[in-house]
């Protein structure tokens, strides 16, 4: 499906897209907008965009293998709010599918990893920070299944050897090593107003970066060596207490706009680290003066869960500097060949980043009931879902 025609269901791929928490706030059932019924709703209006857009879909793939894939079959009911707090809304759609992920959704729900890990592991002053859990075990039936409907006997075949191949360095198939990736993703970014990079069209904030991989520090052991040597780095090794980190000699700096890449591998907690340089990779990692203490995440995150899988953070300096950014693209023309409907969709972001606030916070959650997914957002449910309606219309 084209770009445009996903953004009908803001109620659906919310839960792709935001974090996951737990239920400790659940939808607003006192909002004058609070809604529910049957899921086959949303299904309905799914239904209609898809089929306005068929031929992007393979040959034999109906709108009923597509959800079934999503994993939207079982889901039975739904319930949403939208909360008004001042200029922005706390937005939540439950699904309730008897706690029974299925297809697409038991990937991000069926994880071993619980809890949000990112605001305490992002130091504070953080302008975004992202986690997603992704279990990987049920990656090649979900394919499978796409495959039996559309696929050749003789693709599949040709699919079902490629699983039964072993991966280099790894002393196991492809399949095995699906099978053991149960992975939680984090990300973040700082922009340092401190500090100046240059870039073509002008000096902005210098970014610092630090992603962390959860539950691969065993994959690591197998073949992070090697790939260490394919890069054809100098980096140095140091060992200590069962962390190993690979870091570049200091005056490399230079070759890299001033950074100084650094990894760290923590096979006690099974953490993978990759941080712009050692000092923001100590300053993330020693659990002081983190994201989840400061007034900026706890309002921007009033309203929602404080517990899950997934989620994003976006601070109000974040949402400027994006507004500016792409500011300066329109104002040097660098936009232009983009068509007109995706210059629409880029004014109509950059009038929503500038309604922010506090900050832009999702958060994605499961129990025995279903899926929660909440918002902070500087528009309501419907308003989003009006915007994606006129955006199929002008097909």
């Amino acid at each position: 499906m084209k770009t445009k025609y996903t953004q009908l269901l803001p109620a659906l791929t919310l839960a792709a897209l935001t974090p996951v928490v737990a239920q400790s706030t659940d939808v607003d059932t006192s909002a004058s907008n609070y809604k529910e019924g049957k899921f086959s709703d949303y299904l309905e209006i799914a239904e209609t965009a898809i089929e306005a857009n068929a031929d992007d879909l393979p040959e034999k793939f109906t709108s009923r293998d597509l959800f079934s894939v999503l994993g939207f079959e079982n889901i039975a009911s739904y319930a949403q709010s939208s909360t008004p707090d001042g200029s922005e809304w706390i937005n939540k759609i439950r699904l309730n599918n008897g706690g029974k992920n299925e297809g697409a959704l038991k990937l991000l729900f069926d994880t071993q990893h619980k809890g949000l890990s990112v605001p305490t592991m992002a130091p504070a002053g953080t302008d975004l920070a992202l986690q997603l859990s992704l279990n990987l075990s049920g990656i090649e039936p979900l394919i499978a299944e796409i495959m039996n409907t559309v696929a050749s006997d003789e693709d599949i075949a040709e699919f079902k050897a490629e699983m039964a191949k072993p991966v280099p360095m790894m002393e196991m198939t492809n399949s095995e090593l699906l099978q053991k990736l149960d992975l939680r993703f984090n990300l973040v970014i700082d922009l340092d107003s401190n500090e100046k990079i240059p870039t073509p069209i002008g000096a902005y904030d210098k970014p610092h970066v630090v992603g962390r991989i959860d539950g691969a520090a065993w994959a690591w052991a197998k073949a992070g060596g090697q790939l260490i040597g394919l890069t054809g780095l100098p980096f140095n090794k140091a060992e200590a207490n069962g962390v190993t980190t690979y870091s570049l000699p200091a005056e490399m700096a230079a070759n890299f706009m001033g950074y100084s890449p650094v990894i760290s591998v923590d096979s006690n907690k099974d953490q993978i680290w990759v941080a712009s340089s050692p000092e923001f990779l100590t300053k993330s990692s020693d659990g002081k003066d983190t994201l989840a203490e400061t007034t900026a995440f706890k309002s921007t995150m009033a309203g929602l869960p404080k517990e899950g899988v997934s989620m994003t953070y976006m601070s109000k300096d974040f949402a400027t500097f994006l507004t500016q950014t792409i500011g300066t693209f329109k104002e040097g023309g660098m936009l232009e060949n983009a068509g007109e409907d995706a210059n629409a969709q880029i004014d109509n972001a950059l009038e929503q980043l500038a309604k922010i606030q506090n900050g832009a916070a999702q958060v994605i959650s499961a129990d025995t009931e279903g899926i929660l997914l909440s918002e902070r957002n500087v528009q309501n449910i419907e308003q989003q879902m009006a915007e994606a309606l006129k955006l199929l219309e002008t097909k």
